[in-house]
């Protein structure tokens, strides 16, 4: 990996487990001096977590990480929503033994993360299941639409304060999608990623109290 890409692959993840919070000034220079690396590294990566929509790049006013609004993370889930449940009900008639083994294989590593506690790990993983979903479709246009989307909405998750789901269920509650996207039940996948993604913060009174 070279120095722009392991900046922008490190930042990324400072901004999505909140160790850079919202709304934090960030300066180029300090910045390649805690990642040992040039503030032209640091400048590239910026402007891709810029494109994500981590960022805001201001001129001389500097750059801040992108703050947390609680009316734009509804927008983004139903937009999410809209997108994954539109584009399971062609999924899952496209669906192929190889999207199936993939999903298989993405399912054990993500069990792999979380019995590891890596929970960022969990999340590029999870990101990777989803899209190997959607990508069947064939809805192609829409698919970086998705991915931010999708990457807004760990963020949320990882901010919410109220949040109490265990990595290990995290991991398991992609089971029931694979299974749906096996059999081919277009229908039934629509309707179980519509009810994850309504699910995907858990503040249930029984875990808040645990």
């Amino acid at each position: 990996m070279n120095a722009r890409d392991a900046a922008y692959a490190t930042l990324k993840r400072r901004i999505m487990l909140n160790e850079l919070k919202p709304c934090d000034r960030i300066t180029e220079l300090a910045l390649a001096q805690d990642l040992g690396c040039s503030q032209g590294a640091v400048r590239e990566a910026l402007l891709r977590l810029q494109e994500d929509g981590l960022v805001i790049r201001a001129g001389h006013r500097g750059t801040t990480v992108t703050p947390l609004d609680p009316e734009e993370a509804d927008e983004i889930i139903a937009l999410r929503r809209r997108l994954e449940m539109r584009g399971a009900l062609r999924a899952a008639r496209a669906a192929t033994p190889e999207a199936l083994r993939t999903l298989q294989e993405l399912q054990g590593q993500m069990d792999r993360a979380a019995r590891d506690g890596d929970e960022y790990r969990l999340i590029v993983l999870d990101t990777d299941f989803h899209a190997t979903i959607f990508r069947q479709s064939g809805l192609r246009a829409l698919e970086q639409i998705l991915m931010r989307c999708i990457l807004h909405s760990h963020r949320q998750k990882l901010w919410e304060p109220r949040h109490r789901r265990a990595l290990a269920q995290t991991a398991a509650r992609h089971r029931a999608l694979a299974e749906r996207f096996a059999a081919g039940d277009g229908e039934g996948l629509a309707a179980a990623l519509g009810h994850h993604i309504d699910t995907i913060v858990d503040v249930s009174e029984e875990r808040i109290a645990s």
